[in-house]
């Protein structure tokens, strides 16, 4: 019979991807003694495998208007904690490249994911926290509904923590099929995940079995379209096989039909969500020879991806003529009549300056398919991290749902009815916090970095 082993802890930070590094590193260097339990067989999560672009918006205005449906309190940490928290990553040994401008209004700086990483656990340790990879949160532990620590497995069986405070640092739930198809798509099971593959929902369901209370838009989430089976490649090859492209192309379902504006939101990340409704998860991008050489922020040229989509066995296909094209599209499922049809109905009205009035509308992008060769790749949606998740105050202190009133917009609670309270000990940070980003994008490791930093120092106070 395996004997549970017993530690304990000031401050115990279930993941270690950036936000719980980042909050375990800010714990100890306010005296904290910490410890951090990483279910995956390395640290870093997914920002081991990111571009490492640390970035948000540098105006309120603009996150408001990117992320119009977010948390406006959640966007103004982030949005004012950005520079601070990039200097203090310079000084834990971060090798930041010099700050530039993302998505016309964005400002950040960039490192490589795995020099971030490790610069960011060589910290940690030497500042004397325990880090502890291959051990996975199962439950938290209560007392008289105070969260008092957690239980985890490793492969020697069950550990006990007693901790002061916990950080919830699980990085989203997108790697759980179940919840995936609860709040995101009906088609989940088809999607990629484009991350690490241990960010399974076990932040959310713990807090959640234990009252907590959870943010709206629990359905959107932040991920690019990569190229579809049956291309064959790995994790590193995320970025070079991601469609980032797709805002400058036209987006047809296996029907053959449009069926959202790919111009709208930050970038492609909103139309990889849409994709993700669609049947299978899939759909083509469709361009001509004047898009595939026309550069977009964010990614490569739509020919290089094509190329490189190609050679990796992936679904494309070019042609002189788009009724070419669309008879090379039927191996995939589209019908050609009705690829062509909603070809021509495009390119008349965004030639003549009506793609506004399309059904759906297409407001910016208006680029035609006009001009051979034309091309077409098949792609597939894929989730990064979830955008909805726990409800925390300003301090990433989790609110209790008992004890909290409902924040819908029409709800117009007078002052004496106002009512939130937090689960005393437990915090969230990074992906497991739900608000900052929803259907537009703020950036997922500044996120991290932020909230990060946020919720070690109050776990340590």
């Amino acid at each position: 019979m395996t004997t549970r082993r017993k530690l304990a802890a000031d401050v115990l930070v279930l993941g270690g991807g950036m936000a719980g590094l980042c909050a375990a590193l800010t714990a100890r260097q306010r005296g904290a003694r910490v410890l951090v339990l990483e279910k995956g067989t390395r640290f870093g999560g997914s920002m081991y495998l990111s571009n490492g672009i640390v970035w948000t918006f540098a105006r309120l205005q603009d996150a408001r208007a990117r992320a119009p449906d977010g948390d406006a309190a959640l966007q103004d940490l982030l949005v004012g904690g950005l520079s601070e928290g990039l200097d203090w990553l310079a000084a834990q040994g971060v090798q930041l490249e010099p700050e530039r401008v993302y998505l016309q209004c964005g400002r950040g700086r960039a490192a490589a994911g795995p020099q971030m990483t490790q610069a960011l656990v060589d910290g940690a340790r030497a500042a004397g926290a325990t880090l502890l990879a291959g051990t996975a949160l199962q439950d938290l532990l209560f007392e008289d509904g105070a969260v008092t620590g957690a239980r985890a497995f490793d492969r020697d069986g069950a550990i006990e923590v007693r901790a002061r405070s916990v950080v919830l640092a699980t990085g989203g739930f997108q790697g759980n099929a179940e919840l995936l198809a609860r709040h995101v798509s009906p088609h989940a099971a088809a999607m990629y995940l484009r991350g690490n593959p241990w960010s399974t929902g076990d932040g959310l369901l713990a807090a959640l079995d234990g009252g907590a209370a959870t943010s709206c838009a629990l359905d959107t989430f932040y991920g690019h379209a990569l190229t579809a089976p049956p291309a064959r490649f790995n994790a590193f090859g995320f970025q070079e096989m991601s469609h980032k492209y797709g805002p400058l192309a036209v987006a047809l379902n296996l029907q053959g039909q449009r069926f959202t504006d790919e111009s709208a939101g930050t970038g492609e990340e909103w139309l990889n969500a849409q994709i993700a409704r669609q049947p299978g998860a899939t759909a083509a991008y469709v361009f001509d020879a004047d898009v595939a050489e026309r550069a977009y922020e964010g990614g490569a040229l739509a020919r290089v991806v094509l190329e490189r989509a190609r050679q990796a066995g992936g679904p494309v296909a070019q042609a002189d003529t788009p009724a070419g094209l669309a008879d090379r599209m039927q191996a995939w499922g589209l019908p050609p009549d009705q690829v062509l049809r909603t070809l021509e109905e495009y390119n008349a009205a965004v030639v003549q300056g009506r793609g506004a009035r399309l059904a759906p509308a297409r407001r910016a992008n208006p680029f035609p398919v006009l001009r051979p060769p034309f091309s077409a790749a098949l792609v597939r949606s894929a989730v990064t991290f979830t955008c909805g998740g726990l409800r925390t105050d300003l301090d990433m202190r989790v609110l209790r749902r008992a004890a909290s009133i409902s924040m819908l917009p029409l709800v117009t609670a007078p002052p004496d009815e106002l009512q939130v309270a937090p689960i005393p000990g437990l915090h969230a940070a990074g992906c497991d916090v739900g608000g900052f980003s929803t259907s537009g994008y703020l950036g997922g490791l500044a996120q991290a970095l932020v909230s990060g930093r946020i919720a070690g120092a109050a776990a340590a106070g």
